[in-house]
């Protein structure tokens, strides 16, 4: 019972701090760099996550997203603390669980914080190194620099680390999450001992990516799907992740800077999506749903439909990373709930419809819900296309630089 009082103080202290030292916290925008440190080290990423789920609550935020209060930056699956004098990130959390103490760039000259919808980037002074934190399911770090940098990792006491094949994977004692640090051939990377710490030098206009294991797909078994995936990754093989959520949010992270990915419509039967490259190469897509729009009764199921032709999806995800063909792949526990894998054999554009399908249902469902086009925008950011959806809730644009081989 000590110990529940005492975490309950330490959380209402949290809060109490956090009003004082910046009056109301918000949505978007640049943050008060002027405010200094802010970040207390006895409140560990349980204590922010619960923080954060309180003031997101009173703000009536839902889905994807951060908040920010001072220093602190608090997203429904993600948070953690920036330095306001170094830049630094620290007291990074995933789904309350301290996945890293602190994650730090060489070289680097502070500039900005900026908090874009579900995306935080931290910017140096000249804008050619950036970090880019994503408020999604698979929790997405981006690392970039046109110069030559090293990125230190500092893990959470509990965390522990390990290789494979040039990827660096991370768990937590007593958590089922898992991730992945990705880094482009040629980089260097050098571990200190089970619990790091963690080093990668990598080459100009490469990127380091940090990725998760969904951490709304836990308990399904599907660290290894992930893990193959983290290698695509490295291979420049994916073209874009989208992750779809509550309140009509939604996140686009792009792997391949030609990929551009728009959101037409979103109905309680279906999800319209439009995609395009300007490179022909085939890519691997990925899709995250989580509580989104679609409605599903008990006998009801997602379905895949492409350019308009419902697909046949495979039960071996490792038949959608060697497909040369269009190949698709659905893992769905729950009615809320699902992740897609999706190969796209060669471009320009294409439509993906994620549709609701019931046992009787033969045709692309339909639906009278009036829809509209969502529109995309670009941001001039060295190394990066950018695109935004613009949903009831939160704008989010996502760019990423494709790690080089």
């Amino acid at each position: 019972m000590k110990l529940k009082y005492l975490i309950m103080i330490s959380v209402s202290v949290l809060m109490v701090v956090l009003m004082i030292n910046s009056g109301l916290c918000q949505m978007g925008g640049p943050m008060n760099d002027g405010m200094g440190r802010h970040s207390d080290d006895s409140f560990s990423a349980g204590d922010m996550m619960r923080a954060g789920q309180a003031i997101r609550h009173d703000a009536g935020m839902q889905g994807m997203g951060f908040m920010h209060s001072g220093a602190y930056l608090f997203g429904q699956y993600i948070t953690f603390d920036v330095d306001n004098a170094t830049g630094a990130i620290t007291k990074y959390g995933i789904a309350g669980v301290g996945i890293f103490d602190s994650i730090a760039v060489d070289v680097f000259d502070y500039d900005s914080t900026q908090v874009r919808g579900a995306m935080t980037t931290i910017a140096d002074t000249d804008g050619t190194t950036f970090v880019q934190v994503h408020d999604n399911p698979a929790a997405v770090i981006n690392v970039f620099s046109s110069s030559k940098y090293t990125v230190y990792f500092d893990l959470a006491q509990d965390a522990t680390v390990s290789e494979e094949e040039n990827i660096v994977k991370i768990a937590v004692e007593d958590s089922d999450i898992v991730v992945y640090i990705i880094s482009a051939a040629g980089s260097i990377v050098d571990i200190s001992g089970d619990n790091g710490p963690i080093s990668i030098t990598s080459q100009a206009d490469s990127s380091v990516v940090v990725r998760a294991v969904p951490v709304n797909m836990h308990g399904q078994g599907l660290d290894n799907v992930h893990g193959m995936f983290a290698r695509e990754v490295a291979k420049n093989r994916v073209g874009a992740e989208v992750s779809l959520g509550k309140g009509g949010s939604m996140s686009v992270v792009n792997y391949a800077e030609e990929m551009h990915v728009e959101l037409q419509s979103m109905t309680q039967h279906m999800i319209r999506l439009r995609v395009n490259s300007t490179d022909p190469a085939g890519r691997i897509m990925a899709f995250n749903l989580d509580n989104t729009s679609l409605l599903l009764r008990e006998m009801d199921r997602i379905g895949i439909h492409y350019d308009g032709t419902p697909m046949a999806c495979v039960n071996d995800p490792e038949l959608v990373f060697n497909a040369t063909t269009a190949t698709c792949w659905i893992s769905q526990q729950t009615r809320e709930q699902a992740q897609v894998m999706m190969y796209i054999p060669e471009f320009s554009e294409h439509t993906i419809d994620i549709v609701v399908e019931s046992d009787e249902a033969d045709e692309v469902p339909t639906t009278t819900e009036t829809t509209e086009t969502t529109e995309t925008t670009e941001t001039e950011v060295p190394g990066f296309a950018a695109l935004s959806a613009i949903l009831s809730l939160v704008l989010t644009g996502y760019v990423f630089k494709k790690v080089k081989k």
